[in-house]
């Protein structure tokens, strides 16, 4: 998870500020699905439980709950009770916190193979972020009590989240660093890098989240990413923005 240091000062009139409205709390609650697999084996793609011989992810998945969540459906609230984690088997979440007035501040964004919720869950202290389904998702959910088990008897599992766990503390000094050494079409460049998955891949975020990422306002975002696009290194388009040029992003980089 990436901690961002937002910019607000008078790169635009007034300083103006991105404002969005914290997500409607949707928690009728998630479609609960079949607590099958099918043919993907969604624990050996997941970086923690890809520790665990094949024997061992078949009978995690028979503990896990499989759940599904609507476009715009909050996952995890900020403040709440952390009691899980979850491992994302399809679809896209992003992990964001809110101010009092409504500010959002992008945290990360999840994609399949990728775990949320553990920092809370291991340190049994509330969610630090609300996590919303971008669109439709699916999810398998492990509660804490099979989590710490598995901890416990599998020690690889314990070792795998430890470096997880320092790989996201590594994201956070890394990002601020970008925000003192690399200019604003760089840390554009950069963030599209990461999560993008190669050439003509399609990145679903709007501009007001990217500049929250980055830490910049969606003016400046936005006059960035209309050169980029006229360069011919992106393709814009509503709420998102698809990789044309990677070889191009990556120089502008690290020139």
């Amino acid at each position: 998870m990436v901690t961002v240091a937002r910019e607000v000062s008078g790169d635009s009139p007034g300083g103006v500020r991105d404002e969005v409205s914290p997500p409607t709390l949707n928690r009728e609650g998630p479609v609960f699905a079949d607590t099958t697999t099918g043919d993907w084996d969604f624990a050996a793609a997941s970086r923690v439980l890809s520790a665990l011989d094949p024997a061992d992810r078949a009978l995690l998945a028979r503990r896990c709950v499989e759940r599904r969540y609507g476009k715009g459906q909050v996952v995890y609230c900020e403040g709440e009770s952390a009691d899980s984690m979850l491992i994302l088997t399809a679809g896209q979440l992003k992990v964001s916190s809110y101010s009092s007035d409504g500010v959002e501040l992008l945290l990360s964004m999840v994609f399949p193979g990728e775990t949320v919720g553990e920092l809370g869950m291991l340190s049994h202290a509330p969610r630090s972020a609300t996590v919303t389904a971008t669109v439709a998702s699916e999810a398998m959910t492990l509660s804490r009590a099979v989590v710490m088990e598995l901890m416990h008897e599998r020690p690889a599992v314990a070792v795998a989240m430890l470096e997880h766990l320092a790989d996201m503390a590594r994201k956070t000094t890394g990002f601020a660093a970008d925000l003192v050494f690399l200019d604003l079409s760089q840390r554009v460049a950069k963030f599209l890098l990461a999560y993008g998955r190669g050439s003509s891949d399609q990145i679903r975020i709007t501009q007001a989240e990217l500049a929250s990422a980055i830490g910049a306002s969606r003016q400046r975002v936005n006059a960035c990413l209309q050169e980029f696009q006229r360069k011919g290194w992106i393709t814009l388009a509503s709420k998102s923005i698809r990789l044309d040029d990677v070889a191009a992003l990556s120089l502008a980089v690290d020139p």
